[in-house]
């Protein structure tokens, strides 16, 4: 009878264990331009950021596919999300992980922390990605 109650239960802990592993999806990866196919979604941009402007009030922009305001996707850093300040990116091929959203007739991203964003190749030299 202990037997029989081993194996139901290591069974059912093997059945939940492939359960978690099928319920986590893996997030896509996107280029700028199809960025905007993804509204509301999580998605990982990959390209190479064209333009860095922080503005008065400390929100820092992050431009792909062109300079403000010829940019075709942008990400949005806040100082508060980034406490040792938004390192230089302009120049950079950088994933950045989050959610999609539409600003300004543009798809967008909000980062939510340092560890969302992660560099890649620094102006045509392979760099080693930050964790």
């Amino acid at each position: 009878m202990k037997q029989i109650l081993l194996v139901l239960f290591f069974g059912c802990l093997l059945g939940a264990s492939v359960r978690a592993e099928e319920a986590k999806e893996e997030i896509p990866v996107v280029t700028p331009e199809e960025a905007g196919q993804h509204d509301g979604k999580v998605v990982t941009v990959k390209g190479k950021v064209e333009g860095q402007k922080t503005t008065a009030t400390g929100v820092t922009y992050l431009n792909f596919g062109g300079r403000y305001p010829n940019h075709i996707f942008s990400c949005r850093a806040f100082t508060d999300k980034f406490p040792d300040g938004v390192p230089a990116f302009e120049g950079k091929t950088v994933e950045v992980t989050g959610k999609i959203k539409m600003y300004e007739g543009k798809p967008s991203m909000d980062l939510k922390g340092p560890e969302k964003i992660k560099v890649l190749e620094v102006e045509g030299q392979a760099e080693k990605p930050t964790p």
